[in-house]
């Protein structure tokens, strides 16, 4: 594999794999990590914001338990955001 990492696919980005659909699965997952990231540190400052304004105890949020409803609520959302997300990859062309 070492000649695949100065390959470009379409765009001028480096391919790393012989198959084209492995760089694009590649990608996703890269751009969700990243998204994620980026999610996960805003969460990470506003906690620490709250903790040193004292409008949060420290471990506050890890001691958390929803209550029925709100588990019930999550719990349909998580649900639609994973249908949502195999349906996207049904819809994939194959080549």
């Amino acid at each position: 594999m070492t000649d695949s990492v100065s390959r470009a696919v379409k765009g001028g980005r480096a391919a790393f794999f012989e198959q084209a659909d492995s760089d694009r699965l590649l990608a996703m997952l890269m751009q969700l990590v990243t998204e994620h990231w980026a999610l996960k540190e805003r969460v990470l400052v506003l906690e620490k914001t709250l903790v040193d304004k004292g409008l949060l105890a420290e471990g506050e949020l890890d001691a958390f338990r929803p209550d029925s409803e709100a588990d019930a609520a999550w719990d349909a959302m998580s649900f639609e955001l994973m249908q949502s997300v195999i349906e996207a990859a049904r819809n994939i062309e194959r080549k």
